[in-house]
């Protein structure tokens, strides 16, 4: 049975592109592209199977199909699952708020709609479920179940050349699907999670199956060529020459042309993941397309003879993609503990979290690939937790040590579920700093829309309280009351999952009622990009006898790094009456006194304030 060399090198650079987007998010912003890849592998490996299962027994053999899927999806998760949510117990509960429902569902293989169906809250966001990822199981457990009807009615169609037209139409329709059904600047949830939506990879995967296993078997209808006679010279039987079988030229052109079209298509597929963004180009085409490379790139690279298997074979990349099922399980809710936990425990500004996620990654996939997932595939699952008759002397202590852990962990997990909180501390402290808050401002009155004098020239002088306005997102909220201790009376209004698409109306709000005062304090881009045309509709708004002071934001969302540039420029750009608050430096600086999210900095800090205080002192130094 042929061997399809390279498809690991192939899985071990989607694997290396999706951890980057994972944990790296502004540095690979398409990184998300590598899951298309991985579908189309798996399309194409699982569709393989079940041809040649029909090919030499003329069955789809779903006895053997189904528990040898089952057998590599469960133990690794088994063994996942209760060591996890024990370590959010014991380390950071705020990784099991929802965690029951996530277990049921990703065990269940119906995880992604159960995201679908819960949909993606702004804590969410902040505090990502830590089986999130696992939304990529269950589409593929669900293409599992539906998967040899597909090949089974291509099967039974084979003679009439149209056979592929199944997966491709298939194929075609989701694609259609997803972009039919994508909003613009909405949440993408359910176009990106859904089966019907996003299984255009995993069909062209099964298309490319049969197009390399079926084609070269003869099954297409067309008879066999003759076997040569064997013809009599003399004493002695001769065989007649057997002519050298016509090769089409459209095959010899794909032959020659393969290895190419497989490198073209790596070269633009890795820069669709440094360039990508989830955008319309995505969902309306962009996975599409990076699914349709991925076809190009698994056929150059198994082609016979393709210069591109020594690129595929190199050692590291090839490793990644023989564990890559274990690293995609474990390197995420990993990710989540480690970024909660580097800034307690290292106190200096690093890459501690990566660090951290990749040495407790490499060390969760060996265990779990030597002691769980390797006995269940050679042995069984029973010989995982029983020790049964071996002629290998550690066989018993392998037992008793996965034994053991799974005990403790069971009970962590136990106690992970039962005592799970409804909300995470962040989400309970900014419920209660906004409440505090407007308790503040109503006995103070500084909601109150009272007629203020016209704003003054400013003084180039540091403002006291009552002379700004404050209008910002949740970051801000979180840092009320340490911007009412460093500027007391100042008026702060500020909310979660807010954009710089309100700043306009809460403006226009405070000009109707006269009560916009002359420093007006922005900070809005937490949670989505922001544009020159914005900030100037803004500018325009407060005057020119007000001053504009813009704090940049801190986090790994994909927008941050390129909105936090418009704003340094556009501050640059109008020295006169704007100032920039590095907020993001600020951050990076004090990381042990942000919350588990590392976004948000504790309620009773006051660094962000003082932020705002020595950017302002600053911009008055310079004389302007």
């Amino acid at each position: 049975m042929k061997r399809f060399v390279g498809l690991d090198g192939i899985k071990g650079l989607a694997l290396l592109a999706i951890v980057l987007y994972h944990c790296m998010q502004q540095r690979l912003p398409g990184g998300f592209y590598g899951v298309d890849v991985f579908f189309t592998v798996s399309g194409f490996l699982t569709a393989t199977s079940l041809i040649r299962s029909l090919n030499t027994t003329g069955t789809l053999n779903l006895v053997r199909f189904i528990p040898k899927r089952a057998v590599r999806l469960y133990p690794a998760l088994l063994l996942l699952i209760p060591i996890i949510v024990s370590a959010g117990w014991l380390f950071d509960h705020d990784m099991l708020v929802s965690i029951r429902d996530q277990v049921i569902t990703v065990l269940l293989g119906c995880y992604n709609w159960y995201a679908i169906g819960t949909g993606q809250s702004y804590f969410d966001q902040m505090n990502p479920q830590v089986f999130r990822h696992l939304w990529f199981i269950g589409v593929l457990m669900q293409f599992y179940v539906i998967v040899p009807f597909i090949v089974w009615l291509m099967w039974r169609i084979r003679r009439t050349r149209y056979a592929s037209l199944v997966p491709l139409s298939l194929a075609a329709a989701s694609g259609l699907a997803m972009g039919l059904m994508y909003t613009p600047k909405g949440d993408p949830t359910r176009v990106y999670f859904g089966t019907d939506t996003h299984g255009m990879g995993l069909m062209l995967g099964v298309a490319l199956a049969w197009w390399v296993t079926v084609a070269p078997l003869g099954n297409t209808g067309q008879e066999p060529e003759p076997t040569p006679r064997i013809i009599s010279s003399g004493d002695f039987p001769v065989a007649r020459e057997t002519p050298t079988p016509h090769v089409p030229v459209w095959r010899r052109l794909w032959d020659a042309a393969a290895p190419s079209m497989a490198f073209i298509s790596l070269i633009a597929l890795v820069s669709m993941t440094v360039v990508g963004r989830q955008d319309a180009f995505a969902f309306r085409g962009g996975i599409m397309l990076s699914s349709l490379l991925s076809v190009l790139l698994i056929a150059g690279t198994i082609a016979d003879d393709s210069w591109m298997q020594s690129l595929m074979v190199f050692k590291p990349l090839a490793a990644l993609g023989r564990y890559s099922y274990g690293i995609y399980l474990w390197h995420w809710p990993l990710w989540i503990l480690s970024s909660a936990l580097a800034p307690k425990i290292f106190k200096a500004v690093g890459p501690w979290p990566l660090i951290m996620t990749a040495l407790l990654t490499a060390i969760a996939v060996m265990i779990s690939w030597l002691m769980v997932e390797k006995p269940a595939a050679m042995h069984s699952v029973i010989s995982v937790v029983v020790p049964l008759r071996t002629n290998k002397k550690n066989h018993a202590a392998r037992v008793i040590a996965v034994d053991v852990i799974l005990a403790l962990s069971l009970v962590g997990c136990a106690q992970g579920i039962t005592h799970a909180p409804a909300k995470t501390a962040m989400q309970i402290q900014l419920e209660q700093q906004a409440a505090q808050l407007e308790r503040i401002q109503k006995t103070e009155h500084v909601l109150l829309r009272h007629a203020v004098p016209a704003p003054p020239k400013p003084k180039h002088e540091m403002p006291t309280g009552d002379q700004i306005t404050a209008i910002g997102d949740s970051v801000m909220l979180a840092s009320s009351q340490g911007l009412s201790e460093v500027f007391p009376g100042i008026q702060t209004d500020a909310s979660v999952s807010r954009s710089i698409m309100v700043a306009p109306e809460l403006i226009g709000n405070d000009l109707s009622a006269g009560s916009l005062r002359q420093w007006v304090l922005i900070g809005l881009g937490t949670n989505s990009a922001i544009t020159p045309d914005q900030l100037d509709q803004i500018r325009n708004m407060i005057g020119p006898d007000r001053v504009l002071v813009l704090v940049n934001a801190h986090g790994d969302r994909t927008w941050i790094p390129p909105t936090n540039q418009v704003l340094a420029d556009y501050a640059a750009a109008h020295p006169d009456n704007v100032v920039l608050v590095d907020w993001n430096a600020t951050a990076n600086a004090n990381a042990q006194v942000l919350g588990s999210d590392g976004i948000h900095p504790s309620m009773d800090s006051d660094i962000y304030a003082k932020a705002v205080k020595q950017a302002i002192e600053q911009w008055i130094a310079s004389g302007r």
